[in-house]
């Protein structure tokens, strides 16, 4: 416990030996004027100001025209197309020869697989469609050899019989009219046959009476045999017509049994035709089939060797030689890439002001080379995403020299449609001061923009005569003395320096240039001679003015202020040390 209190002791002194020893070394060491830390902290700061030295710097005339503002977002490249090269049949890769990165053609070969297993089954494919084609073949032989040729004689033979029907039915009606003619024949003979017996009878009678003489008589008996003799002749007539209606009857029932039986084979041959003529339908169907499968088999020994099917680099190669791979499996990857698509989701607020033909400028960080590809929207997509309420947005922009690759970030400035005329001034003019978007303007200069009395000779800072009093006329940061000045300087031209500072381009005479070792006391930069003296021009007195910056298109923003009017000159770029009513004038 003593050890503790004795070491705490001892760090104690030791420590206000060494405050004591510091105040001594600072106090003692001091420039007459020179502040410690703590008078520093306390001084009135807004009593100091910078040097009085004319700050050259550029001026850009304030305008009122209509802006196209720029909206600017992370993007990502995509390839412009990209497919996956996968295996269609199951096979060993023997031949890969491309890697990521290499360019490819379309049609170039870039995989091959093992082809014995594919080139058997197309071998076997095209055997059997060759024997279907035979089997086919004899099919359609034998439907129109055979089958045709027997439907001919069929049908021949029908024709045939049909013809003989006709003979035979004709045949008979000849027979049945002759037995119509025969029966006339027979009732006429029987006709007349009465008659004569009638008439013989009564001449009988009178011949027995003695009325007629005996050849009267026998006259009358030769006409009653005549007519009986001929009604026996048309009998026996009459009975030959029944005979040979009743052949002819015969014949034409066998001439129906011959149409019958011709039919039959007709029919039975026309079944043959049909089912010979779907036998070679069916054996060429077959054949069809086995042509197809040939095909089939030949496309797919095809698929062993694979082309690229567009032109463009190698993106990815998941496999190597040798490799033993199944159907989808991914071989290849290739991207096409000598245009891009880039893409940014872009704020639904900024959508509205893009459309399709918009300029974008693509930039990718840290390659000069890639810092203003020009490009157009080419697609806004028309969802967008309910979470991050974005909308994609779409440039294509080209790529011949394949520097930008997929999945790279890059800047995309996208112009957006035309505002209303405002105010618009260099963006790099703006300068967040006291927590306000503020610009300084040049301002014509007059004799009473220069009121200090007394300038450091080390920065030139200037001071009023009550300040240089109050420090003993020692700058109160620098040391450096202050010195009168001769005069105020009133509204002039100056004569440029000889030399300018490197850093905020502020210019000093080749005096002051080697009193401060051609160094700049603000900046530090080097004091640079210039090549020629810059002409002579007006000064000005800088003012800051307030603005609210609005839409912008990068270089340029349209801004708003009470203060700021058409025609004022603002200082484009910031000079460092510049305040409120410091001289500036134009040059580079």
């Amino acid at each position: 416990m003593i050890r503790v209190i004795v070491r705490n002791v001892v760090i104690l002194v030791l420590t206000v030996a060494v405050i004591v020893t510091v105040s001594i070394v600072v106090h003692k060491f001091k420039r007459p004027g020179q502040m410690d830390v703590v008078a520093a902290q306390s001084m009135d700061m807004s009593s100091l100001k910078p040097p009085t030295g004319v700050a050259h710097v550029e001026l850009w005339p304030v305008r009122k025209e209509a802006l196209s503002s720029v909206v600017t977002y992370t993007g990502t490249v995509k390839a412009y197309n990209e497919q996956e090269i996968d295996a269609r049949i199951t096979g060993r890769v023997v031949e890969l020869p491309v890697y990521p990165g290499d360019t490819v053609k379309a049609g170039q070969i870039v995989v091959r697989l093992d082809t014995a297993e594919v080139d058997a089954k197309a071998d076997q494919a095209s055997a059997e469609a060759l024997q279907a084609a035979i089997a086919a073949h004899a099919a359609h032989l034998t439907e129109h050899i055979h089958h045709m040729a027997a439907f001919k004689q069929a049908s021949a033979q029908r024709d045939a019989a049909v013809h003989g029907l006709a003979d035979a039915e004709s045949s008979e009606q000849n027979a049945r009219d002759a037995i119509d003619e025969a029966n006339g024949a027979v009732s006429s003979a029987r006709s007349s046959r009465d008659y004569w017996t009638a008439e013989l009878a009564r001449e009988k009678r009178l011949a027995d009476a003695g009325a007629v003489s005996l050849q009267e008589y026998q006259s009358e008996l030769s006409q009653a045999q005549a007519a009986d003799a001929q009604f026996v002749q048309a009998q026996a007539k009459a009975r030959e017509a029944v005979s040979a209606s009743k052949a002819a009857g015969a014949r034409v029932a066998q001439a129906r049994s011959e149409v019958n039986a011709a039919s039959a084979a007709q029919q039975m041959a026309e079944a043959d035709t049909i089912i010979g003529d779907a036998q070679t339908r069916q054996a060429q169907a077959g054949a069809a089939a086995s042509n197809a499968a040939a095909r089939e088999a030949r496309v797919v020994a095809g698929y062993s060797t694979i082309a690229a099917p567009l032109a463009g680099a190698v993106s990815e190669r998941p496999i190597s030689p040798g490799t033993l791979v199944q159907p989808g499996a991914v071989l290849l990857r290739i991207a096409q890439i000598d245009k891009v698509r880039v893409q940014a989701n872009v704020a639904v607020a900024d959508v509205s002001g893009i459309a399709v033909g918009s300029p974008v400028t693509i930039a990718v960080q840290g390659v000069p080379a890639l810092q203003a590809l020009p490009g157009n929207v080419t697609s806004i997509f028309p969802s967008a995403d309910p979470k991050t309420h974005t909308d994609t947005v779409e440039a294509v922009v080209a790529n011949p020299s394949h520097h930008l690759f997929p999945g790279a970030f890059v800047s995309m400035r996208i112009a957006k449609q035309p505002s209303a005329p405002s105010l618009i001034v260099p963006t790099e003019a703006i300068r967040t001061l006291g927590g306000s978007p503020t610009i300084w303007i040049a301002q014509p200069r007059t004799a009473a923009a220069d009121a200090s009395q007394y300038e450091c000779e080390k920065c030139h800072m200037r001071y009023s005569a009550a300040d240089a009093k109050r420090y003993n006329y020692v700058h109160p940061m620098d040391g450096g003395r202050l010195l009168p000045v001769a005069s105020a300087a009133p509204a002039q031209k100056v004569t440029a320096s000889q030399y300018e500072c490197e850093k905020c381009h502020m210019r000093y005479s080749a005096a002051d240039a080697k009193r401060y070792n051609f160094v700049d006391p603000m900046d530090g930069g080097k004091l640079l001679p210039v090549s020629e003296p810059a002409s002579p021009s007006l000064t000005y007195t800088a003012h800051q003015v307030t603005v609210t910056p609005g839409a912008s298109d990068g270089p340029r923003t349209a801004v708003s202020s009470d203060d700021l009017h058409p025609g004022d000159l603002v200082i484009r770029r910031f000079v460092s040390g510049i305040y409120e009513g410091a001289t500036v004038s134009e040059g580079q």
